[in-house]
């Protein structure tokens, strides 16, 4: 199975009609808009649906009621999961809070609830949090991850862990068998690609050029 992995588009719904290939769905981890409002981010899902179907968590810049929304080729995953063929995808949006002002803010409490409430376990974990330690530090220096999405990754050890969130940490990393992935910001033309094999995966990052 084929999967296009994306963040942080904030409104680069022109980066999304540029991307090519064949997919079997899009997992987005968050920040679909800066524009703060749902009509806004819809644009840039319903975008992201037109390349196979997308399943999403809102980012912070998100509004908080986009955890709701849903048709057809959009499936939210915030405090649920979905199925998509034998895998299971779930997870949690919104972010811990920054010195920004967030639309969507989550506390460790809160991600604890969302995550250990998911059933059945995902095999393709999406959180716009990343971990504490993992692909998380600002300006590459200070880490500003969540230690319960840590604690839920290395204790269920889904297939696949997608975040976005810290712009400047894109890449790929482990957590015991959990591949990591931060794709990178789409509004710069970053994303990545997934492959998965049962219960494996194969990740590669990407870039536009245009």
């Amino acid at each position: 199975m084929r999967l296009l992995l994306v963040a942080d588009v904030h409104d680069g719904v022109k980066q999304v009609r540029l991307i090519r290939g064949s997919y079997d769905a899009v997992i987005a981890a968050g920040d679909f808009t800066y524009k703060r409002s749902v009509e806004a981010a819809v644009e840039a899902l319903e975008a992201l649906a037109g390349i196979a179907p997308v399943y999403f968590v809102p980012g912070n810049t998100d509004p908080p009621e986009l955890a709701g929304f849903e048709k057809d080729s959009i499936k939210p995953v915030h405090g649920r999961t979905q199925r998509l063929g034998p895998y299971v995808i779930g997870g949690a949006g919104g972010s811990l809070p920054t010195p920004f002002n967030d639309l969507f803010r989550v506390s460790e409490e809160d991600l604890q609830g969302l995550l250990y409430s998911l059933t059945p376990t995902p095999h393709v974990l999406v959180v716009h949090n990343p971990p504490r330690g993992h692909l998380d530090k600002v300006g590459g220096v200070r880490p500003v991850g969540s230690l319960v999405v840590k604690k839920y990754i290395e204790e269920k050890q889904p297939i696949l862990s997608v975040h976005g969130h810290i712009h400047e940490d894109r890449g790929i990393d482990i957590i015991g068998d959990t591949i990591v992935v931060n794709p990178g910001p789409l509004k710069d033309g970053y994303y990545a690609e997934a492959v998965l094999d049962g219960t494996k995966a194969v990740v590669s990052l990407k870039k536009l050029y245009y």
